[in-house]
């Protein structure tokens, strides 16, 4: 990445190189309708009746935020090679169903992974019954409408401030950029410029955040790896805006290496956040 050398030193332009890893980049597109099957945000998924329809302890049904069939994305170490991963939030809570007090309790939000796809599926009519009594004015969905989901495979570099950012260079972002710069402004404004259009929704990769990244406040955070991300979107083709986090935030899903080999998608940690 040229960049880093017009705005770093040799040194410190070589040692962010070196952080350098793949991720999953995703796009988006409204395809008309969707099967159960496709990777898409939004919309009515693949759900086994077996598995039940998600609700909340009152019995709110949750709502499909996004599903990742990974037998249409390219392949990445660690992540699977097929089945189907499902992310569900709750569109009737202000806080989409997030805990800030417990942001692993699956109560407003669920993880769900189906390696078997012949299972009988609810239909998206049976789905929809779930939400006859939700009023309009109780739904917020962050998802407006049904999109497609593509997926390419990109590199990453470590930009972001994050736990990762900490843990890789022993501080955290904009500490290490007045550092460098010696609090020359207009220079680390270049790079956090640079790291913003790294920004992206995908799997796996670097995270990033609006405010913090929550693992700094949890003591012994396991969830060390990037399971998911999902970006606020605005379509300038259409003018309309197709997924919002709030104003303009971002929504992170964060697993355990190891549990993500193991295929255990029981201990999740669920962030969102904005301006």
């Amino acid at each position: 990445m040229e960049e880093l050398f017009d705005i770093l030193p040799s040194e410190w332009a070589e040692r962010f190189l070196e952080t350098e890893k793949e991720r999953i980049e995703l796009q988006f597109k409204d395809a008309g309708p969707l099967s159960l099957l496709q990777s898409k945000a939004g919309g009515r998924g693949y759900l086994p009746k077996e598995q039940g329809y998600p609700v909340t302890e009152e019995g709110k049904p949750l709502s499909l935020l996004a599903q990742i069939n990974f037998s249409e994305m390219p392949q990445m170490e660690n992540y699977p090679e097929f089945g189907l991963l499902a992310f569900y939030v709750d569109f009737q809570d202000d806080f989409y169903g997030l805990d800030y007090e417990n942001p692993t309790s699956q109560e407003g939000f669920r993880v769900f992974f189906f390696d078997d796809l012949g299972q009988e599926s609810y239909t998206k009519e049976e789905q929809e019954i779930f939400f006859d009594e939700v009023e309009k004015g109780d739904y917020y969905s962050l998802v407006n409408g049904e999109f497609e989901i593509t997926g390419q495979i990109s590199d990453q570099i470590l930009l972001n401030d994050s736990c990762d950012f900490k843990n890789e260079f022993g501080d955290y972002f904009y500490e290490l950029a007045d550092q460098i710069f010696d609090e020359d402004a207009d220079k680390s404004f270049a790079l956090a410029n640079l790291a913003s259009k790294l920004e992206a929704s995908q799997i796996g990769g670097y995270p990033f955040f609006i405010q913090d990244d929550p693992r700094v406040y949890i003591e012994n955070a396991q969830q060390d790896t990037l399971l998911f991300q999902l970006n606020s979107k605005y379509n300038q083709e259409s003018g309309k805006v197709d997924i919002m986090w709030g104003d303009c935030g971002v929504g992170n899903f964060f697993i355990n290496k190891q549990d993500l080999i193991n295929r255990d998608f029981s201990n999740i940690l669920y962030n969102w956040d904005c301006s």
